[in-house]
């Protein structure tokens, strides 16, 4: 019966990564996801899982968020890390030039994060130049053979580990966004949610693509509600 739960994955655009919207639906549709983050728990879970993977004697960290959209679980766990005591260099990446204008002109964002217009899959950083990368609700945008590229620049740019935070593929999440259409603020999210349920993953479709990545060292973990975790080990490297 499980097995019936889980369609075909899909590759339809959604409307935020083809540039449709004004400025004001598209705030709206980061707000959106900053509150999807907040209640389901994506936020939660990339900084317990950065937790979980730090020496506690450590005293500086250092994180690029991928696909960062409104920096806002950067934001999250540089607050967390000082904290804790802890030093944090953040930055936060996307090629979307109107996603960082709008996010640094409208929306809340942590002024010590540094806000970086680039491409993923062409990082313009040295090898190991973080300690950690992370990527939440960011690669279920691509194709396989695209998130292969971009683990492996990943992995290029990490220390001690890279952090997947994304979307389990299900029709439950993919008809309560649907019905649920109208709690969102702006009409590309009410499109773009059900559509990103479509293009998320099996837990075993994630560990193939990390294994296709030459990821050696990695756990898959499901998590409620219908997220996935990967957490890539690198410090044995």
């Amino acid at each position: 019966m499980a097995r019936l739960l889980i369609p075909e994955r899909i590759y339809e655009q959604e409307l935020l990564d083809a540039g449709d919207g004004s400025d004001d639906e598209v705030v709206g549709n980061l707000s959106d996801l900053r509150r999807i983050n907040q209640l389901l728990g994506g936020t939660r879970v990339v900084i317990e899982a950065l937790r979980m993977s730090l020496d506690r004697r450590v005293k500086e960290v250092s994180m690029l968020d991928a696909g960062t959209g409104s920096a806002d679980i950067p934001s999250a766990v540089a607050a967390k890390l000082k904290s804790l005591g802890i030093n944090p260099f953040v930055a936060a990446l996307d090629l979307s030039e109107r996603n960082l204008r709008l996010t640094c002109a409208r929306l809340d964002v942590d002024r010590e994060i540094a806000l970086i217009r680039a491409d993923a899959f062409d990082l313009p950083f040295e090898d190991r130049s973080f300690d950690f990368v992370t990527a939440s609700l960011f690669l279920h945008h691509f194709r396989e053979d695209e998130i292969v590229r971009l683990l492996k620049g990943f992995a290029r740019v990490a220390r001690r580990a890279i952090i997947i935070n994304d979307l389990m593929r299900n029709l439950v999440p993919y008809y309560f966004t649907r019905m649920a259409g109208a709690i969102f603020e702006s009409r590309l999210t009410r499109n773009d949610a059900p559509v990103s349920v479509l293009r998320g993953f099996t837990a075993e479709e994630l560990r193939q693509l990390a294994r296709r990545a030459g990821l050696t060292r990695f756990r898959v973990r499901r998590l409620f509600p219908y997220r996935l975790l990967m957490v890539a080990d690198l410090s044995e490297r």
